[in-house]
């Protein structure tokens, strides 16, 4: 179901993003991959920039990390916020799949990715940072480390390719699912953080 009246300007993303440029077939593998690494490498650099490290500063990077303390707190390559990264890419692909679905799959794809990257830029910028320090989220937060945040984005588009299979019946289900497991082993959620930097719990 279309959300809204075509315009000049959605009737020329519709082009973009079902054709490619110059209209000659649909946008290349290559060039949605190359998109994807390309705003992965600007939040890399972002981060650089905010001063966050590239791996976690104080103690040897490891696969998985439980701990909300400051040292390790989004500074490893997973940890129980992966999942809510995973709830927010399938949640992106469902959105974007009601609102284009005549787009191919690596048009969404490409459009979840830029998603998640925006995201992880803003989420790490000072004033968020001190914003979800003010909120009663478990532990302490300085910042994502650089390689925690491109794996973010890595759950992310898992989160996609999983919407994708399940459709979104079946995606909604586990979503609920999932937050429930969240709240009841962390105290926290996508639903229930979101809340919280919203003040509204």
């Amino acid at each position: 179901m279309k959300l809204a009246y075509p315009n000049a300007r959605d009737s020329s993303l519709d082009a973009l993003a079902t054709t490619g440029p110059g209209g000659a077939g649909r946008p290349s593998l290559a060039l949605c991959v190359l998109l994807c690494l390309g705003a992965n490498a600007l939040a890399a650099l972002s981060l650089w920039l905010f001063g966050r490290p590239l791996v976690p500063a104080q103690e040897p990077l490891r696969l998985w990390s439980s701990s909300f303390e400051l040292v390790a707190n989004s500074q490893h390559l997973s940890d129980p916020y992966s999942f809510m990264h995973v709830l927010f890419g399938a949640g992106l692909y469902v959105f974007v799949d009601g609102l284009k679905p005549g787009w191919p799959a690596r048009s969404k794809l490409v459009v979840v990715v830029l998603g998640s990257v925006v995201w992880e830029i803003v989420e790490n910028t000072p004033p968020v940072v001190r914003l979800f320090n003010e909120t009663s989220q478990p532990g302490a937060y300085a910042g994502d480390s650089i390689v925690n945040s491109l794996s973010d984005t890595a759950c992310v588009t898992l989160g996609f390719f999983i919407a994708r299979l399940l459709g979104w019946r079946a995606t909604l289900l586990a979503a609920v699912v999932v937050e429930i497991a969240l709240v009841v082993s962390i105290h926290d959620g996508l639903v229930l953080g979101t809340l919280r930097v919203l003040g509204a719990v």
